[in-house]
């Protein structure tokens, strides 16, 4: 797709893009495989390994689209290659009122610590951060960096005291912990590592399932989280195809965008939810109710049982994109009248992290339990152009940790691959504290026993739930049982403040699966309406979308039909138009078109791409300061349909998602000159533009 196919023109400076860059780099591979081919064969035969790389071209040497001439650069490049340190960046941040923020982790501390993509919590307490140092994809010849890291702060300060590299794996998207080691994405499979001598250095390394897509990077399987049901769940997104074996029939293969569900334990794998676009993003709160995010489009779901499967349904209007990450607000050591709101990072644009109150109890027309959000706090917003926040994570302290892939270019269609200001050394991690309130007390999880663990489990904060549900998923399922049967005897099934306490032994019984029929009664039968509703999702699992039945419905991503733009037709009374998008490329199909002076205009514009689009026909001249007073809008923009207030403005549709078109019909200027048009979406402006030629 990069050399060939619709990315091969991406990136385009200096005679450079895709195509070019990487296929110097496909000759090095051919020489390189040619290489290891003999030195196989010289084994086969009996001979010994002597791997020789002689023969393998020079890398090439490339051309930064960073600091050209290109218009709207500014769109593409918000930051600069003069980069802030950890500390310094720290005074570009406006932090939401009580609380600070300090530098837990960065690459002047840890020079392995650099573009950060996902953090967890272990159950030590300790915070292990995925560094993808080969972003977007490695390069020939040059070292596999990428790995598992495990930061821990010794002492309490706030500021982390060692890193250790507990597993070198290539592109490693999304990770969870399970079973006393760790799950991680490393396209194509899915891998677990394990430490089983002590060292934090995984010794145990096994494919678990393959199949996972890998011809993109960026919105491959990631952001892997264990739910409450003890299923591992995974986004996926557009143009990856997926064909992933297992023992209850046919292989699941799809290229549908959206989440994913697989029992480590049963080894079936699901199309959990379609999402259209680039999904990262998952979250549950103390009920188990599940979020999701897109990253292409910044918007937010609840995922909820519906037919055979499960559906997203807007969670809130959204404000602004893209979205790499989600978390709900569970600490001891936060406000009350933040718990359970919802946080979303963004890394253009607004740079930082939005707070969402969620009304859970049923308003507005909806029942108990279809989740809405409206703005709340903001938690942190910088003015550094190379922020850009990519996870975030609660600590056992309770303090709120969030990584910073700290770039000055973000995503991969203004700049080629091997842009060289694709930078690969800067990475943070800074933690967020309340200046007025206690830290909250860690909780012991790692190594304790069973009656601990259940007790663990009657816990307030989610997080420390869900690391001691993962605890659980390492012992015997036997005695898990047991010990979470004697544990239920505590409770009264009549009392609603025990009912969550009774839907957590339920999710015990689940995750290991073992289905006790009776328990689910119970729980369908509690007193607390959220208990309830968490106990019907439980037996959709178990009787309606489980895949080992064999009737899994998949709602593939719709690809819209167009025909080709240009002039449709022409006549004295009429000129009809056709604009598309290509998709994938941040691109028109059609750059100029020429039209009469006065003459009556049909425009039909068609968006299949997966990204948000519009067309703003403008003043000879003022691309790219209508442009620019687009961006301005911030997060009013969503609302305005990027379409600022101004004069230079003639014409524009609406802001159109993918697969939708809208017809404009309007009278051609009386003046001829060159009128251009472009998507004022923020960052579309560089690449997305044509003109009018009125005569």
């Amino acid at each position: 797709n990069d050399i060939w196919g619709g990315r091969s023109k991406l990136g385009y400076t200096g005679g450079q893009n895709n195509a070019v860059v990487l296929w110097h780099e496909l000759v090095m591979l051919d020489a390189m495989t040619a290489n290891r081919d003999r030195a196989i064969w010289s084994v086969a035969r009996g001979g010994g390994y002597a791997p020789a790389d002689d023969g393998v071209p020079a890398p090439m040497e490339v051309v930064s689209n960073v600091g050209g001439k290109s218009p709207s650069s500014h769109a593409h490049k918000e930051g600069s290659t003069a980069y802030l340190s950890g500390e310094e960046g720290i005074a570009k941040m406006r932090i939401a009122k009580g609380f600070e923020v300090g530098l837990f982790a960065d690459e002047a501390m840890f020079p392995e610590l650099a573009n950060p993509v996902q953090m967890q919590v272990d159950g030590k307490g300790r915070i292990w951060v995925a560094a993808w140092h080969t972003y977007p994809k490695w390069e020939p010849l040059k070292e596999m960096r990428d790995a598992l890291l495990i930061l821990e702060d010794r002492d309490g300060d706030g500021r982390a005291d060692s890193c250790k590299e507990f597993a070198r794996v290539h592109n490693p998207v999304g990770f969870e912990f399970w079973n006393g080691g760790v799950l991680v994405t490393s396209a194509p499979d899915l891998l677990f590592l394990k430490d089983t001598d002590g060292d934090d250095v995984a010794d145990v390394r096994e494919v678990i399932l393959g199949g996972f897509g890998s011809a993109d990077t960026h919105h491959a399987a990631n952001n892997l989280v264990m739910g409450p049901d003890g299923a591992i769940y995974w986004q996926s997104g557009i143009f990856l195809k997926n064909a992933h074996e297992h023992p209850w029939g046919p292989s699941l293969i799809t290229g549908a965008s959206g989440m994913y569900r697989f029992d480590p334990r049963r080894f079936t794998v699901a199309f959990h939810a379609a999402l259209d676009h680039n999904p990262h993003g998952i979250s549950f709160d103390q009920w188990g109710y599940h979020y999701a995010t897109d990253g292409t489009s910044g918007r937010a779901f609840q995922v909820r049982p519906e037919g055979k499967g499960f559906k997203m349904h807007e969670l809130l209007q959204r404000q602004y994109r893209p979205v790499p990450a989600n978390a709900v607000v569970s600490s001891q050591h936060f406000p009350d009248e933040l718990q359970g709101d919802f946080l979303i990072a963004n890394t253009i644009g607004f740079r930082g992290i939005m707070g969402y109150d969620l009304q859970r109890d049923g308003h507005d027309g909806r029942n108990v339990g279809e989740v809405w959000g409206t703005p709340g706090v903001e938690m942190v917003r910088s003015e550094d152009g190379n922020f850009r926040p990519t996870d975030m994570v609660f600590g056992a302290e309770g303090a709120l940790y969030f990584s910073d892939w700290c770039n000055i270019i973000i995503g991969h269609s203004a700049h080629h691959i091997r842009d060289p200001n694709r930078d690969k050394q800067h990475g943070r991690v800074y933690r967020m504290v309340h200046r007025e309130r206690p830290l909250q007390q860690p909780v012991a999880i790692a190594g304790e026993p069973l009656d601990c663990l259940m007790r663990n489990l009657e816990h307030p904060v989610d997080g420390v739930r869900h690391r001691t549900r993962v605890e659980l998923s390492g012992r015997s399922t036997d005695e898990v049982i047991e010990a979470c049967r004697e544990w239920l005897r505590h409770w009264d099934k009549g009392n609603p403040e025990h009912s969550r306490h009774i839907l957590e032994a339920l999710w015990v019984h689940q995750q290991h699966n073992v289905r006790d029929r009776g328990l689910l009664d119970t729980v369908l039968s509690l007193p607390v309406e959220h208990a309830r509703i968490a106990g019907e999702t439980v037996r959709h699992h178990w009787d309606v979308a489980d895949p080992a039945l064999g009737h899994q419905e998949i709602e593939e991503h719709e690809v819209m039909e167009v025909e080709p733009g240009g002039v449709v037709s022409d006549s004295p009374e009429l000129t009809t138009l056709r604009i598309n998008t290509i998709s994938e490329q941040l691109r028109y199909d059609v750059t100029e078109l020429e039209i009469s002076a006065g003459k009556t205009i049909k425009l039909i514009f068609n968006n299949p791409d997966a990204v948000p689009h519009n067309l703003v026909i403008v003043k000879p001249g003022t691309a790219d300061t209508v442009a620019a007073a687009a961006i301005a809008l911030g997060a009013e923009g969503f609302a305005r349909e990027f379409i600022p207030e101004s004069a230079d403005i003639l014409h524009h549709t609406a802001l159109l998602n993918g697969g939708e078109s809208q017809t404009l019909e309007f009278t051609a200027p009386s003046d001829p000159g060159d009128y251009q048009f472009v998507c004022t979406f923020p960052g579309h402006a560089m690449l997305m533009r044509g003109i009018i030629r009125v005569k």
